[in-house]
C-alpha cells in the first residue's frame, strides 16, 4: 500500500509526526525502524499507529483492521451470540459508511400509519442505500438502551430482553398529570455501576427509582448528580411477547 503511494518510510514517518503533533501524544508517530517490523516481521502496531497508517494509505479503520482477518460487520452478529444479563445502553457499528444495506425505499400508496398493519405486505420494493447515509438522517436524535435478561425492574411492563429508545431532550423528571401506569414516564438513568430502567420521583437532589408493582425489585433512593443522571425518558420500546 505504500508503494503504490509513492511513499517512502520516511515519509509515512514525517506524515505520522504530524499527526502526533496535533494530537498532542507520542503514541502516533510510526518510525521507519517500526514501520520496517510491521511490514516485514509481521509485527502488530498499536492502536494510534494503526489510525495513523489509515490516515496516511486514505484507508478506512475497518479496512485496516480487515488486513488482520477482523470484519467489523460481524460484530453485531457476535453481541447477538452473547447473553446479555445486565441493562446498558445500545452501540452500532456503521463501518464502512459506503457499504450498502437493503432497506425499503417503496412502500404501497395505500398504507396508512394510523392502522395496524402487516409491513412485509406494504413494502413494494427493496433497495440498496450506503449504511452511512442512516447515520447523517439525523431528523431526531435518539439513544437506545437494552433491558437485561435479568432486569425485572419494570417487568411486566418492559420485559427483559426489550429495547427501549431514549429521548435525551425528556431528562426533567415528572411527578404528576397522568392517569396510568401506561402514560407514566419511564426514565433511562446511568448510575455508577450500572444502567436503570424505572419509573422515578424527584425531590430536590433526591431521586427515588420506582419499580413496577409487579415486580420484585424493590424501590431505592440516590442523589444527583453525585450517584448517577437521567439520560432521557423512554419513548419507544420493541419488546418480545414470547420467549
Amino acid at each position: 500500500m505504500r508503494e503504490r503511494l509513492n511513499l517512502t518510510l520516511r515519509a509515512v514517518e514525517e506524515a505520522s509526526l504530524e499527526i502526533s503533533d496535533t494530537e498532542r501524544s507520542s503514541e502516533y508517530v510510526v518510525s521507519t525502524g517500526r514501520l520496517n517490523q510491521i511490514e516485514n516481521d509481521g509485527s502488530l502496531p498499536s492502536i494510534y499507529k494503526l489510525y495513523s497508517l489509515a490516515v496516511i494509505y486514505h484507508l478506512g479503520v475497518e479496512e485496516m483492521l480487515a488486513l488482520y482477518g477482523i470484519n467489523v460487520g460481524r460484530m453485531e452478529e457476535h453481541r447477538q451470540k452473547s447473553r446479555q444479563s445486565r441493562t446498558h445502553r445500545l452501540t452500532a457499528e456503521i463501518g464502512d459508511p459506503s457499504r450498502p444495506i437493503r432497506f425499503p425505499i417503496r412502500f404501497d400508496p395505500g398504507f396508512r400509519m394510523e392502522e395496524t398493519v402487516f409491513l412485509s405486505r406494504v413494502i413494494e420494493e427493496w433497495g440498496e442505500i450506503p449504511i452511512g447515509l442512516l447515520a447523517t438522517l439525523d431528523l431526531r436524535k435518539y439513544l437506545y438502551g437494552y433491558i437485561g435478561l435479568e432486569d425485572t425492574t419494570m417487568a411486566p411492563l418492559l420485559r427483559p430482553g426489550s429495547i427501549v429508545q431514549i429521548d435525551e431532550s425528556r431528562r426533567r423528571v415528572v411527578n404528576q398529570g397522568w392517569t396510568t401506569e401506561y402514560d407514566r414516564p419511564i426514565y433511562f438513568l446511568e448510575l455508577r455501576y450500572s444502567y436503570e430502567c424505572c419509573w422515578c420521583y424527584q425531590q430536590g437532589k433526591e431521586l427515588t427509582l420506582v419499580p413496577h408493582p409487579l415486580s420484585t425489585s424493590a424501590p431505592r433512593t440516590i442523589r444527583v448528580p453525585a450517584d448517577g443522571e437521567v439520560l432521557g425518558q423512554v419513548v419507544g420500546v420493541a419488546m418480545r411477547l414470547v420467549q
